[in-house]
């Protein structure tokens, strides 16, 4: 009875939003056996020229993309389109425009798109030095073996980049960002609002990572400036830090670690306001390390010392996390 109730609330919501809208109410008995119609697909394919160092641009609005640097000249675009009735696959485009230097796709839908659900899965290969920019609303993203300047953006997808030279830009709102293998003389910055975000054996001239609610993980980091930033989440460090480099990490309620070697230069300044902070570095401590109490609790806990030439700073926050520093 009560699933009876529901669908029955659902139909008359429907009736009158489409009422509402100035079209005619689909049965309700015609949107259940739509949904339960077996999925339609339509296939699309598309090979152009790409010059030497030119970009490739791709805008999509649901569906995986996944791209992959050859050999060649040329941009070769296999695409997916997936939805309930033929009908709606015809609503939906794909739009290439080619010049001699760029390359951009897009995927169009109807203006008044409506209960159009179609969605459009992206196979690419690019010129292995093409420059990438892409966007997506609702799909994951995927690229490997590129080296030109890479800029990727989704709203509710993961994020994976894989042996590349040139990563600048790599964001989620709600998915996961994982970086692997990249060697950039730039700077690069990867975030996500509620996802992890994860760096392995990346090169980069300055990092900045963020997450809100989402782990930072960064590991075989080789930078001479790093901001790493979480909100309610852990963060881990990895690398040699350079002589004269900065290092920033900051956690309001997770744990912060890193992982150091014993011949690096570090000028540490550590400090959290309920958990504990302990290093397996032996510091000179410099005054005012040590922790604060107050009226019999303690209030903030801090460490600052040197190790070795001290070329390098550290400064590590949390407010609720402990801070570990750990040697290699």
């Amino acid at each position: 009875m009560k699933i009876c109730r529901l669908i029955s609330a659902l139909v008359v919501v429907n009736v009158l939003l489409l009422a509402g809208s100035g079209r005619a109410a689909t049965p309700a008995g015609a949107r259940l056996s739509l949904l339960d119609a077996p999925q339609q697909t339509e296939a699309f394919s598309k090979t152009v020229p790409l010059a030497k160092g030119g970009t490739f641009e791709l805008s999509n609005i649901a569906g995986d993309i996944v791209i992959t640097g050859g050999s060649g000249d040329h941009v070769i675009i296999a695409a997916v389109k997936k939805g309930r009735t033929a009908e709606e696959l015809k609503e939906v485009t794909i739009e290439v425009t080619a010049a001699a230097n760029r390359v951009e796709v897009r995927t169009r839908y109807p203006e008044r798109r409506g209960s159009n659900s179609v969605s459009v899965d992206y196979t690419v290969t690019v010129p292995r030095g093409a420059a990438l920019i892409v966007r997506s609303i609702s799909g994951d993203e995927k690229v490997s073996a590129v080296d030109g300047e890479m800029h990727l953006n989704s709203i509710s997808g993961n994020v994976t980049v894989a042996s590349a030279a040139d990563v600048r830009a790599v964001k989620s709102i709600s998915g996961n960002v994982h970086v692997q293998a990249s060697k950039s003389t730039g700077a690069l910055s990867a975030s996500s609002v509620s996802g992890n975000v994860k760096l392995m054996d990346v090169r980069a001239s300055e990092l900045e990572v963020n997450s809100i609610s989402g782990n930072v993980t960064c590991d075989q980091i080789v930078t001479p400036r790093a901001a790493l930033k979480s909100v309610s989440g852990n963060i881990t460090f990895g690398g040699p830090l350079a002589k004269g480099g900065r290092y920033e990490l900051t956690s309001h309620s997770g744990d912060v670690s890193i992982v150091v070697s014993d011949k690096m230069g570090i000028e540490l300044s550590a400090s959290t306001f309920s958990g504990e902070v302990t290093s397996d570095l032996a510091l000179t401590p410099k005054a005012g390390g040590d922790s604060t109490r107050g009226r019999g609790r303690r209030m903030r806990q801090t460490l600052q010392g040197t190790f070795g030439d001290g070329s390098a700073v550290l400064q590590v926050t949390s407010f609720s996390g402990d801070i570990k520093i750990v040697k290699k």
